[in-house]
């Protein structure tokens, strides 16, 4: 599907063009961050776009040719600078140069073309650029970022200062690829797929003081494997810039692999992933739907404690963004995706000892996913400190329960979409609780920085309703139990009479007897109440 941005998933798609009459060409990219209607103007924030490694090349108004041509040194910053705008409708008005807000790229490598490319030169190949602007798969309504104006007149530079330069312009004209060549081949730049690699040798050496180490000797327990790896990763990659633990191909994966920063400058990716990618030794890509459904139950329970790590899909060979971390929906669960929750390193500047500690974050949901009856599945190691404040029970704020869209949902939604089975139970938490004579029923009342999931007064008792969505008693247990020793014994909280753990799944003799030990020592009653949904 084209889109405004129509080199995205295109990594061929790296040339740029710098319009511009400058006597200091090749030292840095900079535009105001307005035009003179104080409006944003794609021909000034295009290079915003760029990308660390990018080539752009500078057509050179005062000799009207493309002349030379500059590698990307690194991301866009805000600078103020001196401008003045160069067209025809600011020469009219007598434009002067004046201090703006504005942004800076920096450039290195800046050479010379051997044969500079003319304006007559590029007249006289009318029809190679005709061709490629029509190629440009922009959307309809949307500008293809083109160089040079092609109408009734003669070929012209556009008026503007940036501009997107399509590779099949750079291979049309011998001149500009060579010199696109030389930048390209400069020795001393390392490939991306020799740092990847360089990077998972650095974690595999730094990884012994770390729970990640003991990676395969947990999943020979839990899986009865005869044979336990000594590495995490395994030996080389296990595809072209990219690689997964040794097992992983059918599991969240901890994966590592070339990505890219919030600007769009080349990085190293370390974290978990889905590969919903099906092959011959992994046909069918259903067989991870119970897992998506895990890591869903777990994600939600535990999100703000992962804040500062970022979630992202591709499709095919399109990235999506960085975005807080959430469940998996219906949709993303599709033939060729691939979901990823971790963090990314600048790719020339890799940290083995930061990754380490991100992939320790995530092994409580590792374990979670792959093995949720195993002991210590479902936590998650202490990450920064925060404040808990004294926390009133504020019943105004709260709301009726809001039945959801269960009946309508389909099978595959219904395992997977947790804050759909999360209102269910709750909706039908509040017709039993109706039925059993309770009043003043609401759901979502905040307390502090939390909220309840449900209250209700049977008589002048106030009750309180921690609803879980975990595959087990024990891992809604677990989970609930934090929050509900909050509610009980936080100074200046509001008490309740009783705390109730809501799950799916069936209580065991196994977790009565735990929930009767409880009681010897809690404050509160607590007790554990089913709610099935299947």
């Amino acid at each position: 599907m084209a889109s405004a941005n129509w080199w995205l998933g295109n990594p061929g798609e790296r040339y740029w063009l710098e319009s511009t009459d400058r006597a200091d060409i090749g030292l840095d990219l900079r535009a105001p961050e307005l035009d003179s209607k104080n409006e944003d103007n794609w021909r000034y924030s295009l290079f915003k776009s760029t990308i660390v490694g990018d080539l752009v090349f500078h057509y050179d108004k005062k000799r009207s040719a493309i002349t030379s041509v500059s590698r990307i040194a690194g991301a866009w910053a805000s600078r103020e600078i001196v401008w003045a705008a160069r067209g025809t409708s600011a020469r009219e008005r007598a434009a002067v140069p004046l201090r703006v807000p504005g942004y800076f790229v920096p450039l290195e490598d800046h050479i010379s073309l051997e044969n500079v490319i003319s304006l007559d030169d590029l007249r006289l190949q009318r029809s190679v650029l005709e061709k490629i602007e029509k190629a440009i798969p922009r959307s309809k309504g949307k500008a293809a970022y083109f160089p040079f104006e092609l109408s009734a007149r003669p070929v012209r530079p556009l008026q503007g200062y940036a501009f997107k330069l399509p590779a099949d312009m750079v291979r049309s004209f011998p001149a500009m690829q060579a010199a696109a060549r030389q930048l390209l081949d400069l020795p001393g730049r390392e490939k991306p797929e020799d740092l990847v690699r360089s990077a998972v040798s650095a974690i595999e050496r730094e990884a012994k003081p770390y729970g990640i180490s003991r990676l395969q000797q947990m999943r020979s327990h839990a899986l009865g494997l005869s044979r336990t790896s000594r590495t995490i990763f395994g030996p080389g990659l296990k595809g072209p810039d990219w690689t997964f633990h040794l097992g992983g191909r059918g599991e969240l994966q901890f994966n590592v692999g070339h990505d890219q920063l919030d600007n769009g400058g080349p990085a190293i990716r370390v974290g978990v992933a889905f590969s919903f990618q099906a092959s011959r030794s992994f046909p069918k890509i259903d067989a991870l739907l119970p897992k998506v459904a895990r890591f869903n139950a777990w994600l939600r329970d535990h999100v703000e404690e992962l804040g500062d790590l970022k979630m992202w899909f591709w499709q095919g060979l399109t990235r999506g963004p960085n975005v807080t971390p959430s469940p998996v929906t219906e949709a993303s669960f599709k033939e060729g995706n691939f979901i990823f929750l971790g963090a990314v390193q600048p790719l020339a500047k890799f940290d083995p000892i930061a990754a380490l500690q991100v992939l320790d974050r995530l092994l409580p949901l590792y374990e979670a996913v792959e093995f949720p009856s195993s002991k210590g599945a479902n936590t998650i190691p202490a990450h920064g400190a925060g404040s808990l404040r004294d926390d009133i029970l504020q019943i105004g704020k709260g709301r009726e329960v809001v039945g959801g869209r269960w009946i309508t949902a389909s099978t595959k939604e219904r395992l997977l979409n947790i804050y759909l089975r999360h209102a269910e139970v709750q909706r039908r938490l509040r017709e039993a609780l109706v039925e059993e004579g309770y009043c003043k029923i609401l759901c979502e009342v905040p307390i502090g920085s939390r909220s309840v999931d449900l209250i209700g007064w049977l008589g002048e008792a106030l009750w309180m309703f921690e609803i879980k969505t975990g595959p087990t008693v024990r891992s809604c247990l677990r989970e609930a139990l934090g929050q509900l020793l909050e509610y009980a014994l936080w100074p200046g909280a509001t008490k309740p009479d009783h705390v109730v753990v809501v799950g799916t799944p069936a209580l065991d003799e196994k977790a009565r007897r735990y929930i009767e030990e409880l009681n010897r020592a809690f404050p509160v009653p607590l007790s554990y109440r089913q709610v099935p949904l299947d």
